[in-house]
């Protein structure tokens, strides 16, 4: 099947980090939504806070900020389709010989950086289609964007501040598709770390006191799969890391956070509608623990905010479906593997 991607988002990221080597992905954001109560975001996906923010791509709240995939936060905002921005800080990944790969593992590196946001960001989609096999829609507004994967041993230091106002908009009329996803996406601070074999110490401080807002109208009709989600976030972290490693995170909001879903879904086999409200999410994937041990873990979360999340949707005329509304203060999803 033909796949044609219409794709919109307007960001603007505030970064300064000691040492940055672009790459191939800034901001995950997926959002999976269909269990709010696992303490994952999954926005438009799976599950509804799964710390990992990723904005239609895989991972909504994964601490990643995954829209409208699978999770929600995925720290990496991945907007709808490739790469938004390239935040990413990429460590020996591209290394051409294997031995300087591993050459580099020995070594410990450190990394560190400091965001900071006071401006505000907007991002407005318009989108009208019909009689396409695949279509993406997402806008996003992010205030301070972190991203880091590593083969080498590391210590990896962040802290993020934003104190910007987010808002996103779409409006969005799609018929006669195959596979329709629509997201908007409002966050102040997201940040993921990863590493695969490496041994990794990581440090993360985000406080957000801004107000991020989230609006779609949506009209989606005759599809065969169709998402809509709008998400609010004010913090979002993600690591994924071998045990032995560390993880130390503090995240602090102030700011309120709204979420607003109107439309209406017919004549799909599938469909799924969410509105979510996040004030902080954080998540961790310790892997191959049965080997090495454990991350050791500390995670602090305050949150003084306001959550609101609105969803009024018309949904008729279909095999399956799911309709969420989540306002959620602080959430933590812890995975060992």
């Amino acid at each position: 099947m033909k796949r044609s991607t219409l794709f919109f988002a307007s960001a603007l990221i505030l970064a300064a980090p000691a040492a940055m080597a672009q790459d191939s992905s800034l901001v995950d954001v997926d959002l999976g939504l269909g269990g709010v109560v696992d303490a994952t975001v999954d926005v438009g996906g799976d599950s509804l806070v799964d710390a990992n923010v990723d904005v239609l791509g895989g991972d909504l709240v994964d601490a990643n900020v995954d829209v409208l995939g699978g999770d929600l936060v995925d720290a990496d905002v991945n907007l709808g389709g490739d790469t938004l921005v390239d935040a990413d800080i990429n460590l020996g990944l591209d290394t051409p010989v294997a031995g300087d790969a591993s050459n580099a593992a020995t070594n410990a590196v450190d990394y560190a950086t400091r965001q900071v946001n006071s401006g505000n960001q907007t991002a407005t989609l318009n989108l009208v289609s019909g009689a396409m096999g695949e279509i993406t829609g997402t806008a996003a507004a992010i205030g301070n964007s972190y991203s880091i994967d590593s083969v080498a041993d590391a210590v990896s230091s962040v802290n993020q501040a934003n104190s910007g106002a987010g808002y996103a908009n779409a409006d969005v009329d799609i018929q006669n598709s195959g596979i329709a996803t629509a997201t908007t996406a409002a966050i102040g601070n997201t940040a993921s770390v990863t590493s695969d074999v490496s041994t990794i110490a990581t440090r993360s401080l985000q406080s957000n006191s801004g107000y991020m807002t989230t609006q779609m109208n949506a009209s989606i009709n005759d599809i065969t799969e169709a998402t809509a989600t709008a998400a609010s976030i004010g913090n979002s972290l993600s690591v994924e890391v071998p045990g032995s490693g560390s993880m130390s995170a503090r995240q602090y909001n102030s700011g309120t956070m709204v979420a607003e879903l109107n439309g209406r879904l017919s004549g799909f086999a599938d469909g799924t509608a969410t509105a979510a409200a996040i004030g902080n999410s954080a998540s961790l994937t310790s892997l191959n623990s049965d080997v090495v041990g454990n991350v050791l873990t500390r995670i602090n979360q305050a949150n003084s905010g306001h959550q609101i999340s609105t969803l009024a949707a018309q949904v008729c005329h279909g095999a399956e479906a799911a309709a969420t509304a989540a306002s959620i203060g602080n959430t933590v999803n812890i995975s060992v593997q």
